[in-house]
């Protein structure tokens, strides 16, 4: 061994050989003061894409068998009522001199007898338009018109051998001839001896003589009516198809002109009505679709499609709406137009007597 300086030596002192012993010593309980970190498992999100696909499952068929005895059921469907409208003269039995007022019947069949009937059969009062010429005798000739036909009808109630039942016939009576609160007029139908014939008129009188032949149970009762409009009508419409370019004879089997009903569906471009016996035209600039319809009413002198006036679409050929009227006796139409009209117009009408 190397040396460094002047050290001496360390001695060494021979001690003997080293001895150990076994030994057994209690410890009192303990624990460790240890601490584990918590475990975390992380598993990945994994998506696979899959194309459409069908199973080749095939499920059993189910059957599920039922057994039910005979049964009824219960149901009960309202009863269907179909309402018709009364047209005048629907109510009359046909029996000659009876009096339709508005659904209600006077005359044979009923507790009134009709005792007597003026102003019906009769010419209302003319308006003389004449003009007096100025420089030699006599007037230029002029039309004339009748003034408002007034119908007198005179009914006798009868309920003798019970003179009590007199007043519930008079207030039957009232019911049906009040004032009415508008300009309204119902319908008046009157057969003689042949066809019965329509007026539409309003009761501006009724006259109950309370005397000797009330108190027997048969007074004597007047109903007087006047019809604005003085023609008499036929109680049937009559309907005729105007085909489109072609000349139709109309028959008015009348003694006076009447006023129609003409409607004229689309599609239809600029129709036109034409009566060429009179030589009045209608005309009408204005384009129908096919779910449009256009009503003239010559009586009242309107133009219509649907609720919206056509009035402004009358060209300057035409004469006024109401001057367009079928003539007594046979009148030749034409229903023309500029495109379309492959439906034909339809004019309806009634015959009419002054």
């Amino acid at each position: 061994m190397a040396r460094l300086g002047r050290s001496q030596p360390i001695p060494v002192t021979n001690v003997g050989r080293l001895t150990y012993w076994q030994a057994a010593t209690d410890l009192p309980s303990f624990s460790l003061g240890w601490e584990f970190p918590s475990l975390q498992v992380v598993s990945p999100s994994v998506t696979i894409p899959l194309g459409s696909f069908a199973l080749g499952w095939e499920f059993p068929r189910v059957s599920l068998p039922v057994g039910l005895p005979a049964f009824s059921l219960e149901w009960e469907f309202p009863a269907i009522v179909a309402v018709v409208p009364t047209n005048p003269g629907d109510n009359l039995t046909g029996a000659d001199g009876q009096i339709e007022w508005n659904g209600t019947v006077w005359g044979p069949g009923t507790p009134f007898t009709v005792q007597e009937i003026t102003g019906w059969r009769s010419l209302p009062q003319l308006d003389n338009l004449n003009v007096q010429r100025p420089s030699r005798h006599g007037a230029w000739p002029a039309r004339r018109l009748a003034q408002q036909r007034v119908v007198t009808i005179r009914l006798q109630p009868n309920s003798i051998g019970n003179e009590t039942e007199i007043d519930d016939l008079l207030s039957q009576l009232d019911q049906v001839t009040g004032v009415l609160e508008d300009e309204t007029e119902w319908p008046l139908v009157i057969k003689g001896f042949g066809d019965a014939q329509l007026a539409f008129g309003a009761i501006v009188d009724r006259d109950v003589a309370m005397d000797d032949l009330y108190s027997v149970g048969a007074p004597t009762v007047s109903v007087m009516i006047v019809c604005a409009d003085p023609r008499r009508y036929s109680l049937s419409r009559s309907g005729v198809d105007l085909l489109l370019d072609e000349e139709i004879v109309v028959s008015n089997a009348g003694n006076v002109a009447t006023h129609p009903i003409v409607r004229i569906p689309g599609p239809v471009v600029d129709p036109t009505l034409t009566n060429l016996t009179l030589d009045r035209v209608l005309q009408f600039s204005i384009t129908l679709d096919d779910s449009e319809q256009m009503v003239i009413d010559t009586d009242v002198g309107t133009v219509t499609v649907g609720s919206d006036s056509q009035m402004r679409t009358l060209t300057g050929v035409s004469v006024p709406v109401t001057e367009w009227v079928l003539a007594r006796g046979t009148n030749t139409l034409k229903y023309s137009a500029n495109s379309g009209g492959d439906s034909p117009a339809v004019c309806l009408y009634r015959d009419s007597w002054l």
